[in-house]
């Protein structure tokens, strides 16, 4: 079995989807991923665009709050 390591560089150009109904999280989120070097940050406040935006981008999804 191969193992492939995964380098920092491949990490911070992955692409993530912030989703809120707070301005401020998604403000918070956004610049708390831009300084640790996350290029690929995009957000929403709108429930309706998460379909589109998820399929556009090919992001995985991760709920983190239900």
């Amino acid at each position: 079995m191969t193992r492939y390591m995964i380098s920092s560089s491949d990490i911070l150009e992955a692409s993530i989807l912030v989703v809120d109904d707070l301005e401020a999280n998604v403000l918070l989120l956004e610049q708390v991923l831009h300084r640790a070097g996350y290029a690929c940050v995009a957000s929403t406040m709108d429930p309706h665009a998460v379909c589109e935006l998820h399929h556009q981008n090919h992001r995985p999804l991760q709920p983190t709050q239900q």
